[in-house]
């Protein structure tokens, strides 16, 4: 005995979608006014400057390696403390946007920004022999010796098959060269 299905197909479809557009509008995000937020005041030793300079870094102009670099505690720490001796008024976000561009523009910017770039793509990048020598050159912006790449380059190899990050092989490698130097008594 056939059974006939009361539900059709094109039915289904148009519950799909009522329910996507209700489920969009309902879970849509209000647009943010960043010029509201650059005009409110920062209190001094306040988490919430932080956390609102990471959450909207939009607001600022910071992309994530700009927020590795000013979206910590001692950076935006330093830039409140700076901005408060040199005047007695409030400090805003605005403020503190003023004195990140202005950091920007210093010359020690792009040589900052070109190392935490090459440690954020050395700490995701999974080693594999073929991307060794596109991986080399993060690794000297990092900081390891010439007279070590060889060497490195070895122990990573040993470590192939673990399907480590770089920066996990380069803290093995280290903690591998520690424990070679015999301790002085």
């Amino acid at each position: 005995m056939k059974r006939s299905c009361t539900f059709s197909f094109h039915r289904l479809i148009a519950m799909i979608c009522v329910f996507n557009c209700y489920s969009s509008h309902a879970f849509a995000q209000k647009s943010f006014d960043c010029s509201k937020l650059l005009k409110q005041n920062i209190e001094a030793g306040n988490q919430q400057a932080l956390d609102n300079i990471t959450m909207h870094a939009d607001c600022f102009g910071l992309d994530s390696v700009d927020l590795r670099i000013y979206g910590q505690g001692p950076v935006l720490g330093t830039m409140l403390v700076a901005r408060a001796t040199k005047s007695n008024k409030k400090i805003t976000y605005g403020d503190i946007m003023k004195d990140i561009n202005a950091a920007k523009r210093d010359t020690g910017y792009a040589s900052m920004r070109n190392l935490i770039t090459a440690q954020m793509t050395l700490e995701q990048r999974r080693f594999t022999p073929d991307n060794w020598d596109s991986s080399l050159k993060y690794l000297q912006v990092v900081g390891i010796p010439d007279s070590d790449v060889e060497a490195f380059h070895k122990y990573a190899l040993e470590k192939q098959q673990h399907h480590w990050t770089y920066r996990q092989l380069v803290v093995g490698y280290q903690m591998k060269n520690d424990a070679e130097i015999p301790v002085k008594q």
